[in-house]
């Protein structure tokens, strides 16, 4: 019987106990990722032409600039994935690793071991190269993984299921290992089932993040908006400053990274001001400032929304702010803890700043865009978490691993410590 087709509430409770008994070496899981990858190269092609088809599809039904954006596979994206499954491989095992072992008295020793975390519950928004990162990540890291891809990447996301399939087959592992969900009204069957679901993982909207934490009792790692900053507090270098402000807007302007609020210091504004407006201009950035950019360009710009706003597209918000501490305030304010870049030569000013932005990627003159598990060295990533505990900023194997302690003794008893007869000497080993 396929899977698929199987009740959704039986094929979660065999993904749990399937994920129980499952225990692959690291070398096979190694293996897995090699042989994706050849698929992946052998018939990228194919997977061109059907993520083309869906980019066809999606535009006779909405006019999202960010999410067709999100939604193209091309051979660049691909080439991505390739070098982050590559990464993924050349990592050492994330599993059974003894974090530390502590002889809490002779004969009586404490080990904490990473585990994998079990079932996890992921929900896509159009995006086909995040379906590959994340089943990556799961086989990595030995969890199973039930995902459910928007509608608009359904017939990528199934072809590049097949062939994660048919490498399982080919190694007569459980199929379980990667369960595809297609219809929406699953994702409401999905978040009921607690009791066997360990963690769920959305990358999509803000609405999408809203609606799933909302909805379920299982544990929800994830970010629900990517408003990103910039505060230009120095320049040293004009043009080198304007690059990396095109790169964080226009490089990919639907990243989640990408900035969407410029905040400039007012003693520079008036000289820096101009060159910039011209620079996003040229590069046909929408603008919104407040009255005081609008006064120094000679020219009335609308007024944001809101300042806590995603575009997601080739729009900006400009501002002009006091100081570093005004700029501050307005980011702890206004963002969404996800990336926040300074650009500066004063290391007073960048230290306050990294130190007091209550995000999870703090930069010092350096593109947010950067905000990313491949370009961190992890390999890839299953999103960014904004959460301010673990784990934080882009997710990659650590996070999708949990960890147990490890008491190993000769029928030690607490009593003998309680009335003396033992001490403890927790001494590392």
């Amino acid at each position: 019987m396929n899977l698929i087709d199987e009740c959704l509430p039986t094929l979660v409770k065999n993904a749990s106990l399937l994920s129980k008994k499952t225990i692959l070496s690291n070398k096979d899981r190694n293996l897995i990722l090699k042989e994706l990858i050849e698929e992946i190269r052998n018939r990228s092609d194919q997977i061109i032409k059907v993520s083309e088809e869906d980019f066809e599809i999606a535009k006779q039904h909405t006019s999202d600039e960010s999410l067709l954006n999100r939604l193209k596979f091309d051979k660049y994206k691909i080439d991505s994935c390739i070098k982050g499954l590559n990464q993924l491989i050349d990592l050492d095992d994330p599993i059974s690793q003894k974090e530390f072992v502590r002889e809490l008295d002779d004969g009586l020793t404490l080990i904490k071991q990473s585990y994998p975390i079990g079932v996890i519950g992921v929900i896509l928004e159009a995006r086909p190269d995040a379906f590959l990162q994340i089943v990556g990540i799961g086989i990595k890291t030995n969890n199973f993984l039930i995902i459910k891809p928007g509608m608009e990447a359904q017939r990528t996301c199934g072809f590049l299921m097949a062939i994660v399939h048919q490498i399982l087959s080919r190694k007569k592992l459980p199929l379980e290992i990667v369960t595809l969900l297609h219809a929406r009204s699953q994702i409401d069957q999905l978040l009921k089932e607690d009791q066997y679901i360990d963690l769920i993982i959305p990358r999509g909207s803000k609405k999408l993040v809203d609606y799933i934490q909302n909805n379920t009792n299982i544990p929800v790692m994830g970010h629900a908006d990517g408003v990103c900053h910039i505060y230009v507090d120095q320049i040293d270098n004009v043009q080198q400053t304007l690059n990396m402000i095109m790169d964080s807007k226009v490089q990919y302007p639907a990243a989640c990274n990408a900035v969407e609020t410029l905040l400039i210091k007012k003693s520079i504004a008036s000289e820096f001001l101009p060159q910039l407006v011209s620079q996003l201009d040229q590069s046909q950035v929408s603008i919104y400032a407040d009255q005081e950019v609008s006064k120094i360009v000679n020219r009335e710009f609308l007024t944001p929304e809101s300042w806590s706003i995603e575009y997601g597209d080739k729009s900006i918000n400009l501002k002009i702010v006091d100081d570093t501490n005004e700029a501050i305030n307005h980011i702890n304010t206004y963002g969404s803890h996800h990336t926040d870049s300074i650009i500066t030569q004063n290391s007073i000013n960048a230290e306050t700043f990294m130190r007091q932005v209550d995000s999870a990627n703090v930069y010092h003159n350096c593109s947010t865009r950067f905000a990313d598990g491949y370009r961190y060295g992890f390999g890839a990533e299953v999103g960014i978490s904004t959460n301010k505990v673990l784990p934080r900023g882009p997710v990659a194997i650590e996070g999708l691993t949990t960890y147990k302690y490890h008491l190993i003794g000769n029928l030690h008893i607490v009593d003998d410590y309680i009335k003396g007869f033992k001490k403890f000497n927790h001494s590392p080993l």
